[in-house]
């Protein structure tokens, strides 16, 4: 496992909903430990995300890559890369049906969290 300073991306989720929970921490093991899951309301989270307004930083996952912040339907692609390999980032990038199908799924998804109460109506 690499080093903790070795990590080239953290990923933001919402540690209140369980399935949020689960699919970061499988982004972070798949990655080999590239990612680094952190809960939207973590100590950490405040060096990048503390700057933006309440709704916006609990309103969705984020994901930042050497300082570049992705946040919503912009964070599957990227993390496929970083979890499964660049080829498949390059393949959903190129395949517009792939790439449609990814930002879909995380708007579902988070559209089901944000019905079922999770840290979404709870923020801080």
């Amino acid at each position: 496992m690499p080093y903790l300073a070795d990590r080239s991306a953290r990923l933001y989720y919402d540690d209140s909903c369980g399935p949020c929970r689960f699919l970061a921490r499988a982004a972070e093991g798949m990655s080999h430990h590239r990612v680094e899951a952190v809960p939207l309301g973590a100590p950490a989270a405040d060096v990048e995300l503390g700057a933006l307004p309440v709704e916006t930083r609990y309103g969705s996952a984020h994901l930042s890559i050497d300082g570049a912040l992705r946040t919503g339907d912009g964070v599957p692609v990227p993390l496929l890369g970083l979890t499964l390999g660049p080829r498949w980032e390059q393949v959903a990038r190129k395949v517009p049906i792939a790439d449609r199908a990814l930002r879909s799924t995380y708007v579902r998804l988070w559209k089901v969290r944000q019905r079922s109460g999770c840290g979404a109506k709870t923020a801080p």
